[in-house]
């Protein structure tokens, strides 16, 4: 008797599935354009804390100046409130045109860039030419106020 060549045949097996190792070229693409996007956020974070930097020990120097205005004259945390303004400004955020101003020109670019008018009528006068008189007349509390306004309200530019 003949036998039946099909039962000869071993059982129908599947292949075994695919590895996920390697990976596709675009998953490889994808891969890399991932790291690349999280390279470029990490730098523009980190260039944005680096360029506030200045605002950040401004904020702190200004704290201390008010918090040891009672052991120093009122003029003198005047005058060192007005040098800390002009430091940030000119030589820590590179805004040099502000270098020669003084009197109301200085206090109407505090006003700019404060968004206010605090400094041209208001408790900042006293920066202007006002600290300079016999027996200047100020708040040193709202003097404060206004400072750490304009603190707040700088805008640095980051490349």
């Amino acid at each position: 008797m003949e036998s039946d060549p099909l039962q000869q045949l071993r059982d129908v097996h599947m292949p075994p599935d695919p590895s996920w190792w390697p990976p596709a070229v675009g998953w490889w693409i994808l891969a890399v354009l991932v790291v690349i996007a999280l390279c470029w956020a990490i730098m523009i974070v980190i260039n944005a804390y680096r360029a506030r930097r200045p605002l950040r020990l401004a904020r702190a120097q200004h704290a201390v100046l008010y918090a040891n205005l009672g052991q120093a004259s009122p003029l003198a945390y005047v005058a060192q409130t007005n040098e800390l303004l002009k430091r940030l400004l000119v030589h820590a955020l590179g805004r040099t045109h502000y270098s020669p101003l003084s009197g109301e020109d200085w206090l109407k670019v505090l006003d700019q860039e404060s968004n206010s008018i605090q400094f041209s009528s208001g408790p900042g006068a006293i920066l202007g030419h006002a600290r300079f008189a016999r027996q200047p007349d100020f708040d040193a509390q709202a003097l404060h106020g206004c400072v750490s306004d304009l603190l707040r309200s700088v805008k640095v530019n980051h490349d």
